[in-house]
C-alpha cells in the first residue's frame, strides 16, 4: 500500500498534489461529484503517513471526515466514498432548523393486557422509527399505573401522520390492541420549540434504539 505525507500551507499541498496526480476537492465538491468519482476515496490533506485501504483507514477517515476543509480523492472504493457523501449530508441537516408536529397519544388498556398492548406497541414503533416522515417514535409506561401508555410521535411535515396510518404496521398494531383499550384513545398536538434543529429530534443514522 502506498504511503504519503502532504505537508504545509495550503500553497505546497496543492503543489504536491498536483505533482503526484491526486486531485483536491472540498467537501461540497466531494458530494456534487460523488456520481462521476463512484470508483474514489477520499482522504485528508491532514491526515499524516495514510495508508490507502481497509477498514481501519475507513475508519479513521469517518472519524475525521467533516473536521477539515478539503479531502484528497484517491481511486479505491465506491463505498466509502457512499459511506462520507451521507456522513457530510447527515451533519448538515442535523443543524437545520425544524417545525415538527409533535403528538402525544394517550392509551389505558385493560388489566392484565398490559404485557401483550407493550409487545405490540414496540413491533409497531421499531417499524415506525424507519418511516421518511417519521422523527422519532417513543413507547413511555406510567410508573404507578402500568395499564397506562404514552406513544410520543413526532412528525417531520403535516403529511406524516396520514401516511403512518396506511401503514401495514401500523394497521397491524391498530387491529392487535382494539380489544385491549379499557377506554378510547386521545391525542393532543404539540409544536416543538426546543429542540429546534433536527439533529435534537431525529435518531442518528444506525442509531441502536433497543
Amino acid at each position: 500500500m502506498q504511503k504519503m505525507m502532504i505537508a504545509g500551507n495550503s500553497s505546497t499541498k496543492l503543489s504536491a498534489v498536483a505533482t503526484r496526480g491526486y486531485r483536491l476537492l472540498s467537501p461540497s465538491q466531494v458530494i456534487r461529484s460523488s456520481s462521476t468519482i463512484s470508483s474514489t476515496m477520499v482522504a485528508t490533506t491532514t491526515m499524516p503517513s495514510l495508508a490507502f485501504g481497509g477498514k481501519r483507514q475507513e475508519r479513521d477517515m469517518l472519524n475525521h471526515y467533516g473536521n477539515r476543509n478539503y479531502h484528497l480523492v484517491q481511486p479505491i472504493n465506491k463505498r466509502i466514498v457512499s459511506n462520507l457523501t451521507t456522513r457530510h449530508q447527515s451533519m448538515t441537516t442535523s443543524t437545520e432548523s425544524v417545525e415538527y408536529l409533535c403528538v402525544h397519544v394517550f392509551v389505558t388498556c385493560k388489566a392484565g393486557t398490559e404485557e401483550a398492548f407493550l409487545e405490540a406497541s414496540l413491533a409497531n414503533a421499531r417499524e415506525s422509527s424507519k418511516e421518511e416522515g417519521i422523527a422519532r417514535f417513543d413507547v413511555v409506561q406510567q410508573i404507578d399505573d402500568p395499564t397506562k401508555f404514552v406513544l410520543v410521535e413526532v412528525y417531520k411535515n403535516g403529511d406524516a401522520p396520514a401516511a403512518h396510518k396506511e401503514t401495514a404496521h401500523y394497521l397491524k398494531w391498530r387491529e392487535t390492541v382494539a380489544d385491549m383499550m379499557a377506554e378510547p384513545r386521545s391525542a393532543l398536538k404539540f409544536k416543538n420549540h426546543f429542540p429546534a434543529v433536527s439533529g435534537g429530534w431525529d435518531y442518528p443514522e444506525g442509531a441502536k434504539l433497543e
